[in-house]
């Protein structure tokens, strides 16, 4: 009720409003109201939908693979599984999961031929391995944009990047897997990381190491690493890829052999009660010699060692110094243990390298490269990740500091 004791008076004008014009009032406000719930239904909807889309399996297969030489090299073509039993769920493969359970219950899992492989309480290690464990599109994308954005700050900066991608052993020798996942074998993770980045430097080292296990061991039964050989193998690799995205460079070093020797077993599993098993680790015989490395642990003690002798993880973060490098460039390192076979080539290829642990396995320290681009100011920038770390998505707003 106004002041006046009558109708009410409209705003700036002095005057009552009509009598009829109380019952209807609250109609605009009532309207708004609907409007306001229409639109956050809406919202609500299409974001649902968005995050049902980004749940879904990203491809295994994309139609642009980029510069063709490059991808000949760097990505050679490896032969596909017949059918996709987890992406294209029918419910089949998870039954023969869950008829298999008793063999799932120990850290390690048991294939063919005396092999082993780490269970799921490693990063979903055989998930992955069978395709069971795959990623979503938001998980490809995640890191897709994570090394697009590495990319880019490096090359605004004139900094190379390559990012390597250590396959697990059941990518390598899938037939050593345990009989029960025949007809349940899909693609995995690599598989749709490499479909959703034909942009990004990375190289994929499957192929020649399959070629290569025809005739000589490049990961043994016991051991979820690749061995010395199978390291030398991937620099091979690596090599050809370099040299085919940068063909007026002078050609990747790689250093001559003789042969390749067994060695012994290391039997990593041996703690979980799986049994040693042939053959033995195998190392490369090289027609040349290699230069002594200065290396620096992570004490600060530096030691000067054999060029063919690994810097083992454990040392990091390490620096590497070379007198004789085969370039007087420098490199710094993102990598994990499976670095290690991969190390000797980087010495020897690098005036000066530094090594740190990337820790893709927990993200608890995620590396920040801007930071350590501007610290040691490096002309290439390497990430080494052993394949089973691309579960491990980065999470939102976690970023290589570009």
């Amino acid at each position: 009720m106004s002041g006046t004791g009558g109708a009410d008076i409209v705003h700036g004008s002095g005057l009552p409003s009509p009598r009829w014009w109380r019952r209807y009032k609250d109609i605009p406000l009532i309207v708004l109201a609907i409007l306001s719930l229409i639109a956050a239904v809406i919202g609500w909807v299409t974001q649902y939908r968005l995050d049902e889309a980004a749940a879904q399996p990203a491809p295994v297969a994309s139609s642009d693979s980029g510069d063709p030489a490059v991808a000949a090299a760097c990505r050679p073509p490896i032969a596909k599984p017949a059918t996709e039993p987890w992406i294209d769920a029918d419910g089949a493969g998870e039954a023969t999961w869950n008829a298999n359970a008793d063999q799932l219950q120990d850290p390690v899992v048991l294939g063919r031929d005396g092999w082993a492989f780490y269970n799921d309480q490693v990063e979903q290690n055989f998930s992955q391995a069978i395709g069971r464990r795959y990623l979503t599109v938001a998980e490809v994308g995640a890191w897709h944009d994570y090394f697009a954005a590495l990319q880019s700050g490096l090359a605004e900066q004139g900094i190379e990047l390559s990012i390597q991608i250590s396959p697990s052993a059941s990518s390598v020798y899938p037939q050593q897997l345990p009989e029960w996942t025949d007809g349940v074998l899909g693609s995995t993770p690599i598989d749709q990381f490499l479909a959703a980045s034909p942009d990004l430097p990375i190289v994929d080292f499957r192929s020649a190491l399959r070629t290569a296990s025809e005739s000589d061991t490049v990961y043994t039964p016991v051991n979820s690493h690749w061995t010395d050989w199978g390291g030398y193998v991937a620099w091979q690799a690596y090599a050809e890829c370099h040299d085919a995205t940068h063909p007026s460079s002078e050609a990747l070093w790689v250093p001559a052999v003789s042969g390749v020797e067994s060695t012994r077993i290391y039997n990593e599993y041996a703690p979980y009660g799986v049994p040693d098993s042939g053959p033995e680790w195998t190392v490369p015989t090289f027609d040349e010699p290699f230069a002594d490395v200065a290396v620096t642990d992570s004490e600060g003690v530096t030691t000067t060692v054999d060029g063919e002798d690994p810097v083992d993880l454990s040392k990091l973060p390490a620096e590497t110094s070379t007198e004789g490098a085969k370039t007087d460039q420098t490199a710094l390192i993102l990598r994990d243990s499976m670095g290690n076979a991969l190390s000797p080539y980087w010495g020897q290829t690098f005036a000066k390298t530094w090594q740190i642990q990337h820790r893709y396995d927990d993200w608890s320290n995620p590396p920040n490269f801007r930071a350590l681009v501007d610290q040691y100011h490096p002309d290439v920038v390497i990430v080494q990740l052993a394949e089973r770390h691309l579960a491990n998505a980065p999470a939102v707003g976690i970023t290589p500091g570009y």
